[in-house]
């Protein structure tokens, strides 16, 4: 389970709060300052006060972009934002995360997160497999994840790479994971040739360069059923195919040689606490 880096998080779930600008006096004539400094002292006291009170009164939206809470992953102490923008003022809610390891190095290779919108988050509790949610059974099979992003969900992911790569290196493993996916179904010759196409798609949007160390990917498949390609705030693309956006995200949400165990259960434990 991520650890959460705020004492405020263990407010009502779902609700995060206004933080108020405290307004300070910085100057004054000495003499207005020798006689007054007791009403001063008073004024400023009370302030404070209703200021803290107001804080803790006023509910702000669960979406606030000035909620600046943060989840630190144990493993590599890198930290995600709970709340994150996905282009066009669109906020989503971080499920979980975890860091993706190569095995035989136990070196860690880039942290992921998964985040939906709140108002999906909530919806989940009407979707079949979720009215009731069962992490074991989501972390034993891929009928739930596959039940999930069927749905007409934005679902965002994350990345920040632990240490500094390039784009070839990245782009590679997504389309190793491709092809495993793709071995593993039954697809028509049909359906194959328009999914090696789109993977053709997908590798074309990126561009021959070096990654830095915690730099920010977020990869969404979209409602409408395309995979959006951002890095840094620039979007790189939208590789409008199904398929293709669908097993990005199954890649991280099958339990069948999950791209990060971690991230996986971090994940399940999050729909766990969200849903329930």
């Amino acid at each position: 389970m991520f650890r959460f880096s705020r004492p405020l998080l263990n407010a009502a779930k779902g609700t995060t709060f206004r933080t108020f600008q405290r307004q300070y006096v910085t100057t004054f004539s000495k003499k207005f300052q020798a006689s007054n400094s007791k009403l001063l002292l008073g004024v400023t006291a009370g302030i404070g006060f209703a200021g803290a009170c107001l804080a803790l009164q006023e509910p702000a939206s669960a979406e606030a972009p000035g909620y600046a809470g943060t989840v630190e992953d144990p493993a590599s102490k890198l930290s995600f934002p709970i709340f994150l923008n996905t282009g066009n003022n669109e906020w989503k809610k971080l499920i979980g995360l975890g860091v993706r390891t190569v095995t035989f190095l136990q070196m860690h290779v880039y942290v992921l997160g998964l985040y939906m919108k709140t108002d999906d988050i909530e919806s989940l509790k009407n979707l079949d497999g979720f009215k009731e949610f069962d992490r074991q059974k989501f972390l034993e099979n891929e009928e739930m994840a596959n039940n999930l992003v069927d749905q007409p969900y934005d679902i965002s992911i994350r990345l920040v790479p632990v240490r500094a790569t390039n784009t070839q290196h990245l782009r590679d493993g997504f389309v190793r994971l491709f092809m495993q996916r793709l071995k593993a179904q039954s697809l028509t010759e049909d359906e194959e040739r328009e999914v090696l196409k789109a993977i053709q798609d997908f590798k074309s949007k990126f561009v021959n360069m070096n990654v830095k160390k915690q730099t920010e990917f977020i990869f969404t498949k979209t409602k409408e059923g395309g995979l959006k390609i951002v890095y840094e705030g620039k979007e790189w693309g939208i590789v409008d195919n199904k398929w293709v956006a669908k097993n990005f995200i199954m890649g991280y949400l099958s339990p069948i040689s999950p791209s990060s165990e971690a991230a996986l259960k971090d994940i399940s434990d999050g729909f766990e606490r969200l849903i329930k």
